[in-house]
């Protein structure tokens, strides 16, 4: 078992290693939550764009124009999610 102090009263390597790793755990921890907020924010902009899109698809007369913005919203929708699952799978 290792001790704070040496007998001059300095913090033994110990002591000041676990203060360090203490510290990057902390880090980590904090590093982890920013992202994943990041990663909630992205989602819920990307929806609001895309569900945008679909209400200007649903109000074109072109049912090929309909058809193009449908589809590149299942693809933006795909995408995204591909991203931050993948990216959650890195905070964890």
């Amino acid at each position: 078992m290792a001790t704070t102090e040496t007998k001059n009263g300095i913090p033994s390597i110990e002591a000041a290693f676990e203060q360090y790793r203490e510290s990057g755990e902390q880090v980590l921890t904090a590093a982890r939550k920013a992202g994943n907020l990041y990663l909630d924010s992205y989602e819920k902009a990307v929806n609001r764009a895309t569900d945008l899109q679909l209400k200007l698809a649903g109000l074109t007369q072109q049912e090929w124009l309909r058809s193009l913005i449908e589809a590149q919203v299942d693809i933006t929708r795909e995408l995204t999610g591909s991203y931050t699952t993948t990216a959650r799978s890195l905070l964890k």
